[in-house]
């Protein structure tokens, strides 16, 4: 009988040692987010975006400081405003291009050189209204529900020679609401 017994726990515990495999983790998801105490809620897809600025012609900027690329369009998606939600601002916050302010900076955390010189990114609003790096945009009227609030980007010379490269730039944005 106590053969029997041991036989039988042997069993059990090599079945739960072979059930393991099929517990294996393969990967790890991370869930990311916060509570906050505002009149909207940011979509998520808004919260990571990547605006593709196209590969640019060195010749469209290259010339004097001020020419520009065709925009590239992109929302931030408000979800589920409520009644006090009226307007809202948007700031976008990043190192500034040295010779133009009002610009973000290309190339920053570039660890190899390779990103372009001579250029800086633009951010407006729908109309082309530019948003000066660190500055509030104009004011966003907001309904109740969704929103979506429209933005363009594109590249802008500071100067009169534009070298090629990267063009890259992060920026964070806030939302202020009205």
């Amino acid at each position: 009988m106590r053969n029997l017994i041991i036989a039988k726990l042997t069993a059990v515990a090599v079945t739960g040692l072979l059930s393991q495999s099929a517990f294996a983790a393969d990967g790890t998801v991370n869930f990311i987010g916060e509570i906050v105490d505002a009149p909207c809620s940011i979509a998520p897809q808004s919260q990571n975006l990547t605006v593709p600025l196209g590969k640019v012609s060195r010749t469209t900027l290259d010339g004097a400081a001020g020419k520009v690329s065709a925009p590239a369009k992109f929302a931030i998606d408000l979800l589920g405003c409520g009644a006090t939600a009226k307007g809202a601002t948007v700031t976008f916050a990043a190192p500034a291009d040295a010779l133009n302010k009002n610009l973000l900076r290309v190339g920053v955390g570039e660890v190899d050189g390779s990103f372009a010189t001579g250029v800086g990114i633009q951010v407006a609003d729908s109309s082309g209204k530019q948003i000066p790096v660190g500055q509030a945009s104009g004011n966003y009227t907001l309904a109740q529900g969704d929103n979506a609030l429209q933005f363009q980007a594109n590249y802008m010379s500071t100067g009169p020679a534009v070298t090629v490269g990267r063009g890259n730039a992060m920026a964070q944005f806030t939302v202020a609401y009205k």
